[in-house]
């Protein structure tokens, strides 16, 4: 399977190409890195980005009116954490060549998770 911002890149490389889509191979350079690093360990990467809409739904319905009990935020809180550590296993038993992939994926997931938090108790 082709990585579809690296074919969006390859597509739009040449010298004559606009701006725009210069400025768009700039932005997803990074993206395609990562795609790349995680299929050469062995890595599927639509399971990275199941995961991380998963964990972004279930933070979601946390400001939905039924779940405003502490029952259910200390639910989601909980699903959460285990949600959180499905990626790192799925690393450590599918991946090859893992200290690179998995030090990054620790690293990506643990800037995110503080970020989200430092906001939600800052700003909310």
């Amino acid at each position: 399977m082709r990585n579809p911002v690296i074919a969006i890149q390859d597509r739009f490389a040449h010298h004559n190409a606009s701006r725009a889509f210069r400025f768009l191979c700039w932005i997803t350079r990074p993206v395609a890195r990562l795609w790349r690093m995680a299929e050469e360990h062995g890595l599927n990467p639509w399971f990275f980005i199941a995961m991380s809409v998963l964990g972004y739904a279930i933070q979601s319905m946390v400001y939905l009116p039924p779940f405003q009990t502490q029952a259910w935020r200390l639910a989601f809180l909980v699903l959460l954490r285990i949600v959180a550590l499905v990626i790192p296993t799925y690393i450590l038993l599918k991946g090859k060549g893992i200290a690179r992939a998995f030090n990054g994926s620790i690293a990506a997931m643990f800037v995110v998770n503080t970020t989200w938090h430092v906001c939600y108790y800052v700003y909310l």
